[in-house]
């Protein structure tokens, strides 16, 4: 069983890596502070570090300084996981020791899986062998009890079960009925049948992505007027500009956003 150290401070972020790298297989733990990382590392000596560079205690450039200067964990490698992506932030990572620079952005959690695994070439027990995390792990605590029908649908358009499963729960519990669909036009389909007071929207997906899905959504009569949200995993000024402009009512990062933030906006789209 690979075992892999994530260095993460958002909660709600760290809580789904946990639970994606849970059910590929993983041996991972889970670091929010800067300042156990160098401890964390040797003591459970992983096969790989993924490191954020910013950080509220200390930074990332910091923790790989000293990660490459121990005899106790410089054959350990670390690769940075971060969205500051610019020429010089990766070659000073890299001039620091950093193996390799992922840009968060780019990556959904399980395309991340992925791309770990094929870093470290195999060595991943099989889903079977580990207890898989419940939907507990990751909803959100002490939630509120079951609120009465409200009588009105939303439309999660989203390939990650992961965020189906937090969104779609968060609404549930405050009386809306929830429908999935995991790719752009299976949710125009379920879209078209009508009766969705809101539609939260992912921008990668399979088969279409979110711009083409907006675009299809405000030029179709039954949906030209529904509340639009969408839930990405990036933060382009470009790409927040562009879905806005074809259409959307509102535009968020995903890990930037808590479930109880987004039940709240679709609340009030849809007075």
């Amino acid at each position: 069983m690979a075992k892999i150290i994530i260095v993460e401070d958002d909660p709600m972020l760290g809580e789904i890596y946990e639970k994606k790298f849970a059910d590929a297989g993983f041996d991972m733990r889970l670091v929010t502070a800067g300042k156990a990382v160098q401890a964390e590392v040797e003591a459970f000596h992983p096969e790989m570090v993924l490191l954020d560079i910013v950080l509220p205690d200390m930074d990332g450039y910091e923790i790989l300084e000293g990660l490459s200067g121990s005899d106790a964990t410089k054959e350990i490698p670390v690769y940075i996981f971060s969205n500051l992506s610019a020429k010089e932030d990766i070659e000073r990572a890299t001039g620091l020791g950093a193996r390799g620079f992922l840009t968060k952005s780019s990556f959904t959690p399980s395309q991340l899986v992925e791309e770990v695994k094929k870093i470290l070439g195999g060595g991943v027990a099989p889903i079977e062998s580990v207890p898989a995390a419940s939907s507990a792990d990751i909803a959100e605590k002490e939630a509120p009890a079951q609120k009465q029908p409200n009588g009105k649908k939303v439309l999660i358009i989203e390939d990650e079960d992961v965020f189906i499963e937090m969104f779609g729960d968060k609404l549930k519990q405050e009386g809306f009925e929830v429908v999935s669909a995991k790719n752009g036009k299976w949710g125009l389909k379920e879209a078209e049948q009508g009766g969705f007071s809101c539609i939260l929207l992912d921008m990668m997906m399979p088969a279409m992505n979110g711009f083409e899905a907006v675009k299809e959504l405000r030029t179709n009569e039954d949906t030209k007027n529904t509340p639009i949200i969408i839930l990405s995993n990036s933060a382009l000024d470009s790409e927040v500009s562009q879905a806005l402009e074809l259409g959307a009512n509102e535009y968020y990062v995903k890990t930037q956003i808590t479930p109880a933030e987004v039940a709240e906006r679709v609340k009030e789209l849809t007075k």
